[in-house]
């Protein structure tokens, strides 16, 4: 099957039209995520962001519908209170954001999404209201440091966690002082550019350095992704799969792995690790699978033997970064 854009943006538009036919629930509803890019396809594969607002209360915060393999719906519900106070969105990544990123309005009433993005997009890349989105990314990846150095036991399910949140957050905030916050597959595609248009590419390197090993490795694509597959079907045999680990999503991950590993390995590897890691945390400790997973960090040198290194380079991480926004700050009058 071709998937194209438009074929995308048809699918989208199709979805509306059902949900809106008959219904005085829905206030507006408008794409954002991939499908604003030219190609929004990773390894052939994506998904349909859409925000639904609603009058009535939100049935649920987010829903996940499969359509085929190469692609489904991601739905987030919102009732119109969260717009209740337009201008403090200014200072929200995500709400605020998806909102400015030039959406396409696909449904809307008595004109409640001109309303509303006009104020929030009015001085929303101002220098305070930038940084006002950017501080609390760059304070979370800190606080959790802080925690993570006061933990024992080295490296775990849950503490690779936290270490990987640590790095988006990180990433975010940088991403944040010139555009918007960075989507879980293309995080390692689009950080290097923002890094570059803030004079700082060595940011970037600096990410990928702290989730592979000092030395090169071979990597073992073939027998990652066969374990990473055995966990993702553990996870839904344990019942314990959130809503982003949803059947349909599966395809979703691995093309992304599968198209970006030979060309963009780190792109591939933190996409693998990042979804590993928390399904790994989410099935019961003595899963089978979980020693898979171990081996697998171990050969990034992110186990036991290596808690301590890694925790003091994630700091001098953090120091650049809390320095390149203070400097951002400091030029731009703040």
């Amino acid at each position: 099957m071709r998937v194209t854009r438009d074929l995308l943006i048809n699918t989208a538009k199709d979805t509306v039209r059902q949900a809106t036919y008959g219904s005085h629930d829905l206030t507006c509803a408008y794409i954002t995520g991939s499908l604003l890019l030219d190609d929004p396809l990773i390894g052939g594969a994506t998904d349909i962001d859409l925000i639904y607002v609603h009058g009535i209360d939100a049935p649920v915060e987010r829903e996940i519908i499969p359509i085929v393999d190469d692609y489904h719906l991601d739905i987030a519900h919102h009732h119109e209170t969260v717009f209740s106070q337009p201008r403090t969105l200014r200072a929200d990544a995500w709400v605020g954001s998806f909102l400015c990123n030039s959406p396409i309005l696909l449904f809307d009433t008595n004109h409640w999404f001109e309303f509303n993005q006009a104020i929030i997009t009015a001085h929303f890349f101002d220098p305070e209201n930038v940084i006002r989105r950017v501080r609390p990314f760059a304070e979370q990846a800190r606080a959790d440091w802080i925690i993570l150095q006061g933990e024992s036991g080295g490296f775990h399910a849950g503490s690779i966690s936290r270490y990987l949140d640590i790095l988006e957050n990180a990433a975010n905030a940088i991403a944040c002082l010139v555009s918007v916050p960075l989507t879980e597959r293309r995080l390692l595609l689009d950080f290097p550019q923002h890094a570059a248009r803030l004079g700082m590419p060595g940011l970037a390197s600096g990410f990928i350095d702290l989730i592979v090993p000092e030395e090169p490795i071979e990597p073992n694509w073939d027998i990652w992704l066969a374990d990473w597959r055995t966990a993702f079907d553990a996870l839904h045999r344990a019942n314990a799969a959130p809503i982003r680990f949803s059947k349909g999503r599966m395809p979703y991950y691995e093309k992304a792995i599968s198209g970006l590993k030979d060309e963009r390995q780190e792109a591939a590897l933190w996409i693998m690790l990042v979804t590993w890691t928390e399904m790994s945390a989410s099935v019961p400790s003595n899963d089978a699978n979980r020693i898979a997973f171990s081996d697998f960090c171990q050969s990034l040198m992110l186990g036991s033997d290596h808690f301590d290194k890694r925790l003091s380079a994630l700091d001098a991480y953090l120091d650049t970064i809390e320095e390149t926004i203070d400097t951002w700050a400091s030029n731009n009058g703040l």
